[in-house]
């Protein structure tokens, strides 16, 4: 990850951001909690009957961290984004850092049709360390902040109009927060006593009727599965083993694991 100036942040991001956006078909961005400090941002389409799919050119948005917190991008939409750090200090905040998160497409990608009111993952961070105390948000578009430095407003070049032709346009409304859902979280939340579930395996991953899940050090107690918005969609207490995830929908999901005293987090796809 690249660590440049304050200055050539917003030279570097401005030509990809425009002012412009549908006010009936857009998205906002949600912050997901994947366990053990990884989080992905999801786009949340904005209710709408359009069953075309949208196709999606660029896109960015800002996290903000604590003083001092790192955070490392494992996975994107397009599988090339770039995380550009920031001194909080330089934007008047000594008490924060930030990272402008963007990504260029070579080829366009396509999300879900908004009528499915998806959310969809487009990038996935690791907060480096472990800590316990400062919050982690993505910063909302009318902030002071986002409002004063305009490039590290997020953004999503797309196009959402089925007439034949390919024109991108931000369809993330820079003027409200771009946000919704869940946008922040609280790190002193955790406690430093959690056990994390260490020594398992679930497969296949992706799956396409039943998973598999091993377990060498602890039984395995209880099995959740989430949808990537936080749904409850699925849980067991007993004949763990094998789950049968034939009736969930294609996509991404989360299963959380537990034991008697530790959990654990894991991303599983439903082919």
């Amino acid at each position: 990850m690249n660590k440049i100036t304050f200055t050539n942040i917003c030279m570097a991001i401005y030509c990809l951001f425009t002012l412009q956006v549908n006010a009936q078909d857009g998205y906002t961005y949600t912050l997901i909690d994947n366990g053990n400090y990884s989080f992905s941002i999801g786009a949340v389409p904005n209710a709408s009957a359009s069953n075309f799919a949208t196709s999606v050119q660029s896109y960015g948005f800002t996290i903000i961290v604590p003083d001092g917190v790192t955070a490392t991008v494992t996975s994107s939409l397009g599988g090339a984004a770039s995380a550009t750090f920031f001194d909080g200090t330089n934007v008047a905040q000594p008490t924060l850092d930030g990272y402008l998160i963007t990504e260029t497409l070579g080829s366009p990608a396509s999300l879900p049709a908004p009528s499915a009111g998806t959310t969809a993952p487009m990038v996935t961070i690791q907060i480096n360390g472990s800590p316990t105390s400062g919050i982690l948000e993505i910063l909302a578009n009318d902030s002071a902040l986002a409002t004063t430095v305009t490039p590290l407003k997020s953004f999503m070049q797309a196009d959402m109009i089925d007439d034949g032709s390919a024109a991108f346009a931000n369809v993330v409304d820079p003027n409200a927060s771009g946000l919704s859902g869940t946008s922040t979280f609280d790190f002193s939340t955790l406690s430093v006593a959690d056990k994390q579930l260490e020594n398992f395996s679930v497969y296949p991953n992706p799956a396409v009727d039943m998973v598999t899940i091993k377990s060498a050090e602890t039984p395995i107690i209880k099995v959740e599965v989430y949808t990537i918005n936080g749904q409850l969609i699925l849980s067991k207490k007993n004949n763990l083993e094998r789950i049968n995830v034939s009736h969930l929908q294609s996509g991404m999901y989360l299963m959380k694991l537990y034991s008697n005293d530790a959990s654990k987090t894991v991303k599983l796809t439903r082919k």
